[in-house]
């Protein structure tokens, strides 16, 4: 499945969810990668993309479980950013969530690695949580 979209700004919380121990260590074991600090945000503006990406959400991903309840769990799915960074989308298990708004982990940081910057376009090249890792 394809994504596209344009990169965006977050609102910073994502550093803190992503740096979580039990968070570290289950990306590592179901992912295969070690995060960098935060998460990397596109917005999807093409009604197609947003189809595509509400179907994405109603198939079962990798489930991020969480430890305690005070904690947030996600679903993550393996994805390809630009056809160059190997990372996941990561969809955290909160009320209110934008429904245009997709946030990457990966282990760099997929801004500075490619040069972006708001508003430059972003493909994302997903796999489901059954056919493993690009």
């Amino acid at each position: 499945m394809i994504l596209r979209g344009v990169a965006a700004s977050g609102a910073g919380k994502a550093a803190g969810f992503t740096q979580i121990p039990w968070v570290i260590h289950q990306i590592e074991r179901k992912l295969a990668i070690l995060p960098y600090p935060g998460t990397f945000n596109v917005r999807l503006v093409d009604e197609d993309d947003l189809v595509r990406w509400g179907q994405l959400q109603g198939e079962r991903g990798i489930e991020l479980e969480e430890p305690a309840s005070s904690n947030c769990a996600a679903a993550c799915y393996p994805a390809l950013v630009n056809g160059r960074i190997r990372g996941a989308i990561i969809v955290p298990d909160v009320a209110g969530y934008p429904p245009d708004q997709v946030e990457v982990i990966a282990p760099v940081s997929i801004r500075a690695e490619l040069g972006l910057t708001d508003g430059d376009l972003i493909t994302l090249t997903v796999s489901g949580s059954d056919a493993g890792t690009i």
